[in-house]
């Protein structure tokens, strides 16, 4: 992608997380930025110059209600929401606004993908406090998240993605080898994912975690590692981060503020 139409994708995508914004302050629901778009802020007050997208997370409470806002919104034409539970063909466990008049194609995965311009929003769901409980349920996590990975390897996973841990290694192989990926409902597996931390109260817990994050275990937190969300410029108007942001992108990044050699990002083209 070349670097002007890597910064019209942004420029759409800015247009889209603004709707976001408006939406969480007018219903008075809390946001964050994450990751990328947190360093983005931080390092570039704006986009990270090589990034093509904006993440924000909302704790589960928040989050619900924010689905239920923006199932019934008219965001403009050609401008929609979706989630688990107002579309039937999304096979997502977190949610997505997205623009149908800027269409792209993904790249990076065995088969590709035609798809929008577009913001995530994740669910940050609760964690026990007590540590033992807190492991177990991570484990459940962990299955849970390797299966909906194998039930869609073709469209889900990067793999060719350096510097994996041997065990992923070993699960792309056995989804690549294996029919054993078509065994599973891969809408079925995001529901199962989304549903999985609601037994657990999110205002009686000091943990939570991004369950479908990038950056898999790196991205379990204390709200107090969190505290309040703080804005911050971000391009031509505030992002929500959050108030402890340096140790947030420390434990995602660890030395944050120099830019890395090798610059991730989603291969993608602009139709």
């Amino acid at each position: 992608m070349t670097v002007d139409a890597l910064r019209r994708l942004q420029l759409k995508e800015l247009e889209l997380f603004k709707i976001i914004k408006k939406v969480c302050e007018e219903n008075g629901i809390t946001y964050y930025g994450m990751g990328g778009t947190i360093l983005g802020a931080v390092r570039h007050n704006g986009f990270i110059p090589w990034d093509d997208d904006i993440d924000i997370g909302i704790p589960r409470p928040d989050y619900n209600r924010f689905c239920e806002i923006m199932e019934k919104k008219n965001c403009g034409e050609g401008i929609s929401f979706s989630s688990l539970y107002n579309d039937n063909n999304y096979d997502r466990s977190f949610a997505c606004l997205i623009d149908k008049s800027f269409k792209i194609i993904r790249h990076d995965k065995l088969k590709e993908e035609h798809f929008f311009a577009w913001v995530d929003i994740f669910p940050l769901d609760p964690l026990p406090n007590n540590k033992y409980l807190r492991k177990i349920k991570l484990w459940g996590w962990k299955i849970r998240r390797a299966i909906y990975r194998l039930s869609a390897i073709e469209t889900r996973v990067n793999v060719h993605k350096k510097n994996r841990p041997i065990h992923e290694k070993i699960l792309i192989w056995i989804g690549l080898n294996t029919p054993l990926g078509g065994l599973f409902n891969t809408r079925k597996c995001a529901i199962a994912i989304d549903r999985y931390f609601m037994n657990t109260p999110y205002d009686k817990v000091n943990y939570f975690i991004n369950a479908m994050g990038a950056h898999k275990e790196r991205e379990i937190f204390s709200k107090a590692q969190f505290g309040k969300p703080t804005p911050h410029v971000f391009e031509d108007t505030e992002v929500n981060i959050p108030e402890n942001f340096d140790s947030v992108l420390t434990q995602f990044y660890g030395d944050y503020m120099n830019p890395p050699k090798e610059k991730n990002h989603h291969h993608l083209k602009i139709v």
